[in-house]
């Protein structure tokens, strides 16, 4: 078996994984990504999600750090909707172009390497501490060692395989999936006209009403209830009128962004013909909700799906126990940690395990949580941090932690930590938390 060693490894670099590379690289630490994807961002590129959402409180932006750098890079080549970049609590973006800064920015990191295509197959472990993985890149395996191991793989692959305690809810429980896809062809000032002149009923009232959000840049319409309401569908299609259908502009002339429930009642953890069956389905429901666009909603007549997501979009699956579980007391009362390696406020919450609907908790305009470095430590676990919408947090609060600037965030600290760490030849878990904050505010970061 090959041999390799760095100082930090990201296991995924994906939306969190990116950016704690990148921290990590820019704190003197060599780093590699390990990602089984073609290309890196996870859900912000493969996944094609081209909402960015949650950056604001509603009166003032409280992410900042690389993923504010990444904005500005987007904006620079016109790959941007921002309406007001205070308060906007969501930027629309093309994802095609952000793969393409991303791989910039990662070839401008000397201490940063990657390895695309590579999937993870074990972890190397001594005692409690994870010191490294083996991974798989075409038929070749590799033992890599290194000081600190971030898990960013979303699923807590890294976490699990090292043992690591976690829970998961039960299947019947879980947020479904959603395959997210682009329809092109759209007549967008005729689709706008069309909802002024019939504004919804049905959905205006479908939580979380992204309509009451008046810092939201673009277009966006939640649901087709209003739409299907006195339409005869085929036997095979009635499941639409009362499925969870968004679709949102995009910086691109005549394209939408279409965001609707998938697999339902799934563990995104299980593979062989239970992950066949998740992909199947949730393509599916992406070509019959273009479909039924397309045949109900004016502006829609000559478009077309013209893009498919490479990336499952999964909402929930694994999450540590962390030395801290985030609660949704904690959310409620706006909770300031003396972590804090970050900021959330959008509404805590989740999609509704039928695909119908979502609930949710509002925080007030000007308020945001604090997340604790803490919810990013698997509990008994040395040399591993966790980052992404795998730390420790009740389930309820997952739409306000797992949105991705927070994961963002949740990353930036996690690279900037295992520099320290490595630097100093200490557990992440022992580090200078004061040092930490100092170094993330100098990087522009806000906790």
């Amino acid at each position: 078996m090959k041999q390799g060693k760095a100082n930090v490894i990201i296991a995924g670099g994906g939306t969190a994984g990116v950016i704690a590379a990148l921290a990590a690289a820019r704190n003197g630490a060599k780093t590699l990504i390990i990602e089984k994807q073609r290309c890196l961002g996870g859900q912000f590129t493969a996944g094609m999600q081209g909402a960015w959402v949650g950056f604001s409180d509603k009166e003032k932006v409280i992410v900042k750090g690389i993923a504010w750098e990444i904005k500005e890079l987007l904006e620079q080549r016109g790959a941007m909707v921002v309406d007001n970049p205070e308060t906007d609590v969501c930027y629309l973006y093309d994802t095609e172009v952000a793969k393409v800064v991303l791989d910039e920015m990662v070839a401008k990191e000397p201490n940063l390497s990657v390895y695309l295509d590579t999937s993870i197959v074990d972890t190397v472990t001594e005692g409690d501490a994870v010191v490294g993985l083996i991974v798989l890149s075409g038929t070749t395996l590799m033992e890599i060692r290194a000081d600190v191991v971030i898990d960013c793989s979303g699923d807590a692959v890294v976490a699990e395989k090292a043992g690591a305690p976690f829970e998961i809810r039960e299947k019947k429980d879980i947020q479904p999936m959603t395959l997210m896809g682009k329809i092109s062809g759209v007549d967008l000032d005729k689709v706008k006209e069309y909802y002024r002149t019939h504004p919804p009923v049905v959905d205006h009232h479908v939580p979380p009403a992204w309509r009451e959000f008046k810092t939201f840049p673009g277009f966006m319409h939640f649901g087709l209830h209003d739409e299907l309401e006195n339409v005869e569908l085929p036997p095979n299609l009635e499941y639409l009128r009362n499925w969870l259908g968004i679709f949102t502009s995009t910086p691109n002339p005549g394209e939408v962004t279409i965001n609707c429930s998938g697999a339902i009642e799934a563990h995104s953890t299980e593979g062989f013909e239970s992950r066949s069956e998740q992909e199947s389905f949730s393509q599916k429901c992406l070509y019959d909700m273009s479909e039924a666009f397309k045949k109900y909603v004016p502006g829609f007549e000559n478009a077309y799906l013209s893009a498919i997501a490479s990336l499952l979009g999964v909402r929930e699956s694994r999450r540590i126990i962390g030395d801290y579980k985030v609660t949704l007391e904690d959310f409620n009362a706006a909770r300031e940690f003396e972590d804090s390696i970050g900021r959330g406020a959008m509404p805590a919450g989740a999609h509704t395990p039928d695909g119908i609907t979502m609930y949710v908790y509002n925080l007030e305009p000007g308020k945001s949580m604090t997340i604790p470095y803490r919810c990013m430590l698997p509990k008994g676990k040395d040399g591993l941090i966790v980052a992404g919408r795998c730390v420790s947090y009740e389930a309820p609060v997952a739409n306000c932690i797992r949105c991705m600037p927070q994961c963002m965030a949740m990353g930036e600290a996690a690279g900037v930590a295992a520099a320290i760490a490595s630097k100093q030849g200490i557990s992440p878990r022992d580090i200078d938390i004061a040092l930490l904050q100092k170094t993330l505010k100098d990087q522009n970061a806000i906790l």
